[in-house]
C-alpha cells in the first residue's frame, strides 16, 4: 500500500512539474511584472527528489557524492564535457553573426541574474541553479519518467519541458534559437546523468556551460 501511494505521489509530482513548466507560454503577470511559475518546477523536483529518495534502497541514486570522481573517468562522459563546452561555443558564435539580438533577449531572459558587477554572488547563483535544476529534472524527472518509459522518449521529454522553462517572449526566431540550444544542452546532461546515474556529474556539466555561457556573455557586453 505504501509502495502505491509513493507511486501516485511520483506521478502527481512529474504532472505537476510538467503543468508548471507551460505557464511559461501564457503571459501571466501582475501589477504588470511577469510571473514565472516555471521556476516553481525546480522547486517541486527538488522537493519531490529528496522526499523518495528515502524509500530506495540506495539513499544516494542520482546523488551520489562518493562515485563521483570514478564516473569522470569514463571518457565517454569526458567526451559529453567536451560536447557542451563546443556546443556553448557554437551557438554564440552562431549568434555574433547572425543572431545579434540573441544576447539581449537572453539578458532580458535571466533579468537580475546575469549581475557582473557582484562576481561572488553570480558564482554561487550559478552553482545553486545549476544543481538544482539537475536535481529536480535529472536525479528526479528524467529518473522517474525512465522508469514508465525507454530513456530516449524520457530524454525528449525532460529536455523540451527544460528548455520551456527557460521560454520568454521575444521575435520568434531568436526565441527559437534560445530554446533549441537549451534543448541540445539539456540532452547532453541527461545522457551524462543516464551514463553514470549522478546528477553531481550533470550538474558540474551545466555549470560548466553556464560559467562559459556567462563569460562570453561578459565578453560580448
Amino acid at each position: 500500500m505504501k509502495k502505491a501511494k509513493l507511486h501516485t505521489a511520483v506521478i502527481i509530482l512529474v504532472v505537476l512539474m510538467i503543468v508548471l513548466s507551460f505557464t511559461n507560454l501564457f503571459n501571466l503577470q501582475i501589477n504588470g511584472e511577469p510571473l514565472k511559475l516555471a521556476g516553481i518546477s525546480v522547486i517541486v523536483g527538488i522537493i519531490a527528489y529528496f522526499t523518495t529518495r528515502k524509500t530506495n534502497n540506495d539513499k544516494n541514486e542520482g546523488l551520489n557524492i562518493k562515485t563521483f570522481i570514478g564516473s569522470l573517468k569514463d571518457k565517454s562522459v569526458i567526451l559529453m564535457f567536451l560536447l557542451i563546452i563546443i556546443t556553448n561555443v557554437v551557438c554564440f558564435a552562431i549568434a555574433k553573426l547572425w543572431f545579434p539580438a540573441y544576447v539581449e533577449h537572453v539578458m532580458t531572459r535571466a533579468g537580475d541574474f546575469l549581475d557582473f558587477g557582484n562576481l561572488p554572488k553570480l558564482f554561487l547563483e550559478l552553482v545553486v541553479f545549476a544543481l538544482g535544476e539537475e536535481i529536480a529534472w535529472r536525479a528526479f524527472f528524467q529518473k522517474q519518467t525512465s522508469k514508465i518509459m525507454p530513456f530516449i522518449p524520457s530524454l525528449i521529454l525532460t529536455s523540451f519541458l527544460f528548455a520551456l522553462g527557460h521560454f520568454n517572449f521575444g521575435d520568434p526566431i531568436i526565441v527559437f534559437y534560445d530554446l533549441l540550444f537549451v534543448f541540445i544542452d539539456s540532452l547532453i546532461y541527461g545522457i551524462i546523468f543516464k551514463k553514470t546515474d549522478n546528477a553531481w556529474c550533470s550538474f558540474l556539466a551545466h555549470f560548466l556551460a553556464n560559467l562559459l555561457s556567462t563569460v562570453l556573455f561578459s565578453v560580448i557586453v
